[in-house]
């Protein structure tokens, strides 16, 4: 009875296994992005989207609570042709968009750097 149960042995080599492999995809996919070029596109503002980062039911959180941790993302539609492009986004500079605003996008990779608003006509 001293001796922890197969099962239990394997399935935290399984979640020790899942979770390295996760991280070393973040890691890949961060110098994929730091080695890329910054890049520039004129874009319209398509869409804005904020949605909580935790996916509690309404009544978990009257018990526990709500926390004020929120996931923003915002897409951007080419002005010359071309798939949407989305990305996610701090606060600050979500509240600094608007929907159908016009300028400039910049990223590297597939991480948001900044967008340019383009200057009143």
């Amino acid at each position: 009875m001293n001796k922890p149960p197969f099962f239990f042995i394997v399935i935290v080599a399984l979640i020790v296994v899942l979770a390295s492999f996760r991280f070393m995809h973040q890691r890949r996919v961060e110098a994929e992005n730091d080695a890329q070029p910054l890049a520039s596109r004129s874009v319209a503002v398509a869409a804005k989207r904020e949605t909580p980062a935790n996916d509690r039911r309404s009544r978990q959180r009257e018990v526990t609570g709500v926390e004020d941790s929120m996931r923003y993302e915002v897409q951007f539609r080419p002005l010359n042709g071309g798939a949407l492009m989305r990305f996610r986004v701090s606060a600050a500079q979500y509240h600094a968009l608007s929907v159908g605003q016009r300028g400039s996008v910049r990223y590297r990779g597939s991480r948001y750097e900044g967008f340019i608003p383009a200057p009143a006509p």
